[in-house]
């Protein structure tokens, strides 16, 4: 807006010389919508806020809306309802919000944690006559799957290689609290109004996109990357997509990794594109629908509908891969070196240690901003370090923890369900048939 006020201010100038007709002074409203490059209503609508409050709001924050829960909270809150399930005792969505505030000093706003149950898929429903919460069959069978992989994998001897991505902004400082002198008040240039003499600048700043990958002994070497996003809205996802996340993984991660290692990753969308198979997408029109069952010498009547061609070309549908899969696979440069993929289930943040490793070195650049980019740049160096053997196997410690309690808390649970006779036919519409 400086730059704006600037440049009017120059062109004023040159007409005021030029001998040019100016915009009448009268006209306040008018000249300060040029200067600053916006609209005049918005002006108006600006200073009638101002001279109503004497005061203006804050700016309504730009791009993704950070959730109020974090993965932490999610984490407890599955293994809450875990335990009340293989207990056989009723959990309400009041009584989960007691335990989190009584036992575990956690606030929550009732409704806020509705809404996260239903984003983490975890069911509300009848079951045994009682009111009850429990997660969806699917994420439950997805987990089962994983630990069951991981279990082999722990002890086969193979390098485990865990992978992610995050983001930092200029102005990540953590709190606003700190601790100042109080001999600043006799100082006749401060009054203690002033408290902590720290000026931390409004909004996030900058943002760099960090990606990179660790083992068991701390970061693979060679495999840090660091940017700066083009977008100042939204996190990470808004920077990374597929051809990046690609061009990384294959020139940066897979030659500095050994041969026979597994690479274990979320569920991001840029993580998991499917190879094309040819087949025709769902919008299409059913004459090409029918051209591909016809050309693929599939039989079926001239009266189907739409919905019935669908589910005939998925029947049929070879089964979809995905392309990273793929590469290590059939690429001549990978395909003897035997390295895998296996997928972390979804709504798990406490299977991938990576994610602790962010918080620790978070921690460390909120403990060191100095609010610019170069700080940030050289506190990130200094950061990297902060993740030594030692905190891996604090790390790692945990995330064994995790994998076997959800292991043998799945194993009672599933043993209930099976002695009660729980109906998953809801979930599974196929079981009926």
């Amino acid at each position: 807006m400086v730059v704006c006020i600037k440049h009017y201010f120059d062109k004023e100038k040159e007409l005021y010389l030029g001998n040019e007709k100016l915009i009448s002074v009268k006209n306040s409203a008018k000249r300060t919508a040029l200067a600053t490059n916006i609209s005049e209503v918005t002006v108006w609508r600006i200073m009638a806020e101002f001279n109503k409050n004497d005061t203006l709001s804050p700016p309504s924050q730009k791009g993704s809306t950070p959730y109020a829960v974090d993965d932490d909270i999610k984490t407890l809150c599955q293994d809450i309802i875990r335990a009340y399930n293989i207990r056989g005792e009723h959990l309400s969505l009041r009584l989960l919000v007691g335990v989190l505030n009584d036992k575990h000093q956690i606030k929550i706003a009732r409704e806020t944690l509705r809404r996260c149950l239903f984003r983490w898929k975890i069911l509300h429903g009848s079951v045994q006559r009682h009111s009850t919460l429990r997660e969806r069959a699917y994420v439950v069978k997805a987990r089962r799957k994983y630990l069951l992989s991981k279990r082999i994998l722990n002890t086969s001897g193979r390098t485990l290689v865990y992978l992610d991505e995050t983001f930092i902004n200029k102005n990540h400082s953590g709190s606003d609290i700190s601790w100042y002198c109080s001999d600043w008040e006799e100082d006749s240039r401060l009054d203690k109004s002033f408290g902590p003499y720290i000026n931390k600048p409004a909004g996030k700043g900058e943002r760099l996109i960090i990606v990179n990958a660790i083992t068991k002994d701390g970061w693979v070497d060679g495999a840090r990357l660091v940017f700066q996003a083009k977008r100042c809205t939204g996190d990470y996802h808004g920077s990374m997509d597929e051809e990046n996340f690609t061009k990384w993984f294959t020139n940066q991660l897979i030659p500095n990794i050994p041969d026979n290692a597994v690479i274990i990753m979320d569920n991001a969308s840029y993580h998991n594109v499917f190879l094309e198979d040819n087949k025709e997408p769902y919008t299409s029109k059913k004459t090409i629908l029918q051209k591909w069952l016809s050309d693929n010498g599939i039989a079926f009547d001239k009266d189907f509908l739409k919905v019935q061609l669908i589910e005939l070309i998925n029947q049929h549908r070879p089964p979809r891969v995905f392309k990273l899969d793929y590469i290590l696979k059939n690429d001549p440069l990978y395909k003897n070196r035997h390295i895998e993929i296996l997928r972390t289930p979804q709504y798990h943040p406490e299977l991938q240690p990576i994610e602790k490793c962010w918080g620790v070195v978070k921690q460390y650049m909120s403990q060191h901003c100095d609010f610019t980019l170069d700080g940030l740049r050289k506190n990130l160096e200094k950061a990297w370090i902060k993740v030594n053997a030692k905190t891996m196997k604090g790390i790692m410690d945990k995330v064994t923890f995790w994998e076997n309690r959800h292991f043998e808390q799945d194993n009672l649970l599933d043993s209930i369900d099976d002695e009660c006779g729980v109906d998953f036919i809801n979930e599974y519409p196929e079981l009926e048939a």
